[in-house]
């Protein structure tokens, strides 16, 4: 398994894997040290059935992160080598669930040229109204996250649509010249830390 880091195409399904290992791994050790207890010393009311307890915790906030991980899939290797083409040569996150207090918004790709970060958004849920309503929390909350990191020159723009969404980036990456592809970097760097 090679290891994916925020932002890089595959993360989601590495993540899943990788969490599911842990949690695997630490309901074992919690199982294995009550058994531990009660096998040697032939009764529950032993320190190494508080252990297994203690051990629980862990592994249940492990078990709590592999659900947020299974709700989400990887882009398949067309949708990213279609964005991929299109952005060019312009700084890409691929797989970006985004968390806030009331939601979590699974972003496919973030792209980012001059200030202007271009999001595709496609996840939507039964109603027009509750849709347009995502789009605005999502939007309210990459720009506080930006504008808290010092970006708050930036544009963000989100696309509903793929054709959109890659049209977009065609016309970014082919019009406009880099200014300072460091700063953007920064940019999506900024948006990397809040990534799930």
């Amino acid at each position: 398994m090679k290891q994916k880091t925020k932002g890089e195409w595959g993360y989601i399904d590495y993540q899943r894997k990788r969490v599911m290992l842990i949690t695997l791994v630490l309901y074992v050790c919690a199982i294995g040290m009550y058994l531990l207890g009660y096998f040697t010393l032939h009764t529950n009311k032993s320190i190494w059935s508080i252990l297994a307890i203690l051990a629980v915790l862990p592994a249940s906030k492990s078990m709590v992160s592999l659900i947020m991980f299974l709700r989400f899939r990887s882009l398949d290797e067309k949708t990213y080598n279609e964005y991929g083409k299109a952005a060019h040569d312009a700084p890409v996150l691929y797989e970006a669930p985004f968390t806030t207090y009331e939601k979590t918004f699974f972003v496919d790709a973030v792209m980012c040229r001059n200030n202007i970060v271009t999001v595709c958004y496609l996840k939507q849920p039964s109603g027009r109204n509750s849709h347009v309503q995502d789009l605005k929390k999502l939007n309210d909350h990459l720009v506080n996250v930006l504008a808290n990191d010092g970006f708050k020159d930036c544009t963000v723009k989100i696309f509903d649509s793929k054709k959109e969404f890659c049209d977009r980036l065609k016309k970014i990456s082919e019009d406009m010249a880099v200014k300072d592809n460091g700063r953007d970097v920064a940019i999506l760097d900024s948006l990397r830390t809040v990534i799930l």
